[in-house]
């Protein structure tokens, strides 16, 4: 198969576990009374009950686990770097990681931890009496996310890396996400926070900031720079400009956003005294993550950017996209959480998919508002392609030729509506 693609298995919480072997437990005792289908009708009605009960108890289960991370952190000395943003979280966090552990004892917290919890967790099990850096992701849903985040485990420095419309069935409006999002500054008041000055969210959010700040920037002067950005023999080259002296590197990382989260993650090595020549040399090893515009190379080229999807997020895939030459194809189900405005941002989708070659639209859910806006552009329907599923997707991948390009934009899960 030319593609396997791998859908997140079901995960048996405690919580799970407790409601289903506590109701077990009992229907195997009404089973031994003689009216027992009068017991299970009871027994259905209690069952909220029990769950809240059930609820109750893990509560504070997890507040007795977040309170142990506390204690770890406060009895170590370990410094905490928090990384907040409507993308870019992840991958700034690995590249920030691989250069300061160039100095210094460094941990971060794998793959996208970024809530109470998981964060507990790792503190718990995995931090290390002697690491000097935790980098740490802080995630938001809601307003004050952050905020109960920076109070629990703190934070010594911060990057924000964009703002964008992730999230707008909860936040509703970029705005609300724009407030969110500041609690990681506002917490850090006169520690350092570096800012992508390219959104204009973080932009603003730099300029009420007070205290130390830096900026990073692929579009213009900034504390860490990058320019003349071009994809060549299946790697990004590009110029990074440190305290004026312009270094040309290359990375194996795809895409303008990929050099903005390194231009954030050099800006605060740099602070932390991590020399020009070891941020060059990381930056030139970087490895790609997995599902995040990770290359896949068979008889095609293979662009991975199925791990989620923004606006921001989707014009940098696809203008990655554009710089690979022959046929090109997308195949996506389209962006969700967008609130009021999903369609809307489906359709500015659709309409920038119209460079592809073909594009094949997965599942119903975007189907309408991606047609649209491919339409809209006068695009060829004979090149659109349904699917159910991304599996029914693969039926289409036949009609590229050795050294075409495929996009996976997004992946969501094959029963989502």
């Amino acid at each position: 198969k030319l593609l396997k693609q791998n859908k997140t298995p079901i995960k048996y919480t405690n919580k799970l576990k407790h409601i289903y072997y506590i109701s077990i437990a009992i229907l195997m005792i009404i089973s031994l009374f003689k009216y027992a289908f009068c017991l299970v009708i009871i027994f259905t009605t209690l069952t909220p009950i029990v769950t809240n009960f059930i609820n109750i108890y893990d509560r504070i289960l997890n507040l007795k686990y977040i309170k142990q991370a506390q204690i770890k952190l406060k009895n170590s000395k370990t410094k905490i770097i928090a990384i907040t943003g409507s993308n870019g979280k992840t991958s700034v966090k690995n590249i920030l990681y691989e250069m300061i552990s160039t100095k210094y004892q460094t941990q971060c917290t794998p793959a996208s931890y970024n809530t109470p919890l998981g964060i507990s967790k790792f503190i718990n099990n995995q931090l290390k009496y002697n690491t000097e850096f935790l980098i740490l992701e802080y995630g938001a849903r809601h307003k004050k996310d952050i905020k109960k985040l920076c109070n629990i485990f703190g934070a010594d420095y911060g990057i924000v890396t964009t703002i964008s419309g992730q999230h707008l069935q909860t936040f509703k409006t970029t705005e609300n996400i724009y407030i969110a999002k500041s609690e990681l500054p506002e917490f850090l008041q006169n520690k350092l926070c570096v800012f992508n000055i390219d959104n204009i969210y973080c932009k603003r959010m730099h300029k009420f900031k007070t205290g130390k700040n830096l900026t990073a920037s692929i579009y213009e002067k900034a504390d860490i720079y990058a320019k003349n950005i071009k994809i060549e023999n299946y790697k990004t080259n590009f110029e990074l400009i440190i305290n004026n002296r312009t270094y040309k590197t290359e990375t194996n990382l795809l895409g303008r956003h990929n050099i903005i989260n390194i231009c954030l993650a050099s800006a605060l090595a740099k602070e932390l005294n991590i020399t020009n020549k070891n941020i060059i040399e990381t930056i030139k090893n970087l490895k790609q993550t997995e599902h995040r515009l990770s290359l896949i190379k068979t008889h095609i080229n293979i662009l991975d950017d199925s791990y989620n999807c923004s606006p921001a997020s989707s014009t940098e895939a696809i203008w990655t996209l554009s710089q690979f030459p022959n046929k090109k194809m997308v195949a996506t189900p389209g962006i969700i959480e967008g609130g009021k405005n999903e369609y809307n941002i489906n359709y500015e989708l659709g309409k920038n998919l119209a460079l592809a070659d073909f594009v094949i639209i997965i599942g119903t859910h975007n189907k309408k508002a991606i047609l649209e806006g491919l339409k809209s552009q006068n695009y060829l329907e004979t090149n659109i392609h349904f699917a159910p599923t991304l599996n029914d997707a693969t039926q289409y991948f036949k009609l590229l030729n050795k050294n075409d390009t495929l996009l996976l934009l997004n992946d969501l899960p094959d029963d989502y509506n």
